[in-house]
């Protein structure tokens, strides 16, 4: 799909169809006599989620302008325009209109040009049966003089849309190695940035073995993928992202029930989320300093496979009894996570799909954030806000250190079902002594059953967007 900017009115562009916003209460459209007939009827008036499709509109140089209803214009809020923008690009392509022009709605063309390309992304690149049918956009305009917005939106809504294909492609296509091979080509194109690919001979060098554990399993490698973006200062302390790769989840020894596995390929999604905020962290040319660390592995079962009561050693020293394998994302960020710290970062943020007990707590509409700091946890929760990708707050106590006591070792891997996404956090808080660490647990939000607005059924990407608005926040 082509993306082109114009400072044209809206109604000069040449194109299959147009989209144009209409409210309950205010419209001033150049082409407004046209449609007031139509409108007195009734039938539209301008509600949030209507749409009229017009044809054929007097002043108009395009062949169908489809109005959408903002509601009342002192309601209209970003996430509006992102669902009105999914909604109305969503509406044409069905139509099988292949070039849209739209404008900024309510002004806004970041939230317009996100909600667009969100709302059109379709995971089919594995399909091989009538692809006639699936009717494709080949073109989109972007009408508006503000193209360091639209572009902004693009970019921010392009690295969600990689997060949710990584996320979604099945074990056997995005393997480690396919992963970490991926993120560098992704990135290759921008400046500042440096991406390399460590093995499992570096990790065994570094002593990570709670991440090496959790790979002993599977015949395919795993990888430690490193992602530098430089666009601060030289010497200004980064922020760090880190995010659970585990490219297919068994549950290794403690073997997960059949139904449902199949999602365990999004079981990385915290890798996905990570590799697409830094592509649109590179790609809007922000003036800060960015790591991203992806550790990316298999959890199998076989007979070489780490067993149930096994100790391991992290490589800050600590022992781990791996009392239940399927736990396996801590063990992998627990490395990481010391791993981080050697930037010496100003913050260092994990998200992870880490907990079934996070799903339970939160469901599907927040992501459940632990951090020891109050200013972080505000900053995120802003950027939560601004790109409604929403967090909420769980609590980080030191309570809950005394589930993961054991004899064997100097932690349990998992300390029981009470408070089981709690114990997580305080798990992998025993690996970062940073007071600006947070960890986001994205276990309900990374993939959805059903279709809303602009998130297709399947993997979310969840939260690119709020994770590149943090780093625009810290951005010089």
């Amino acid at each position: 799909m082509e993306f082109k900017t114009s400072s044209d009115t809206i109604s000069s562009i040449s194109t299959d169809g147009i989209i144009v916003a209409y409210y309950e209460d205010s419209n001033s459209l150049s082409f407004d006599d046209a449609i007031k007939e139509i409108i007195s009827l009734g039938d539209f008036t301008g509600k949030f989620k209507q749409k009229l499709m017009l044809y054929n509109v007097s002043g108009v140089t395009s062949k169908r302008v489809l109005l959408v209803g903002l509601g009342k214009k002192e309601e209209v809020d970003h996430e509006k325009i992102r669902v009105m923008a999914s909604l109305g690009s969503r509406a044409l392509r069905d139509l099988g209109v292949k070039n849209i022009a739209i404008e900024a709605l309510n002004g806004d063309a970041m939230s317009t040009a996100e909600g667009v390309i969100l709302g059109l992304y379709r995971f089919d690149e594995l399909k091989t049966m009538d692809l006639d049918k699936l009717k494709t956009v080949d073109q989109i305009t972007f009408v508006g003089n503000d193209e360091k917005a639209w572009n902004k939106g693009i970019n921010v809504a392009t690295g969600e849309n990689h997060a949710r294909r990584l996320a979604e492609l099945p074990s056997n296509y995005a393997t480690p190695t396919y992963v970490a091979e991926h993120a560098a080509e992704l990135l290759k194109e921008f400046d500042n940035t440096k991406v390399e690919i460590h093995d499992e001979k570096w990790a065994r060098k570094r002593k990570m073995g709670s991440f090496l554990s959790v790979t002993e399993g599977t015949d395919r490698p795993a990888k430690f993928l490193e992602m530098r973006y430089n666009g601060g200062e030289e010497g200004d302390k980064p922020l760090v992202l880190v995010g659970k790769g585990i490219t297919f989840d068994t549950g290794g020894i403690s073997l997960k029930p059949s139904a449902g596995m199949g999602n365990m390929r999004g079981d990385m999604g915290g890798a996905a989320a990570v590799i697409g905020a830094m592509y649109a962290i590179a790609a809007n040319k922000l003036k800060v300093n960015v790591i991203g660390l992806t550790p990316l592995a298999e959890n199998m079962p076989s007979s070489k496979a780490t067993n149930p009561s096994d100790v391991v050693t992290a490589s800050n020293g600590k022992t781990i009894q791996v009392d239940n394998t399927d736990a396996e994302g801590r063990l992998i960020l627990a490395d990481a996570l010391v791993y981080a710290e050697e930037f010496k970062p100003h913050t260092v943020i994990d998200l992870a799909t880490l907990t079934g007990a996070m799903m339970v707590a939160l469901g599907n509409v927040y992501i459940g954030a632990f951090s020891r700091s109050d200013d972080l946890w505000k900053e995120i929760d802003n950027a939560g806000i601004n790109t409604n990708q929403k967090f909420w707050r769980m609590p980080l106590d030191k309570s809950y250190r005394k589930q993961l006591k054991t004899p064997l070792a100097d932690l349990n891997n998992v300390g029981g079902r009470a408070g089981g996404s709690c114990t997580a956090a305080i798990f992998l808080g025993e690996f970062i002594e940073l007071e600006r660490w947070a960890h986001l647990d994205i276990a309900g939000v990374a993939w959805t059953t059903s279709v809303e607005d602009y998130q297709p059924k399947g993997m979310t990407g969840k939260p690119v967007r709020a994770l590149a608005n943090l780093a625009e926040n810290y951005s010089k």
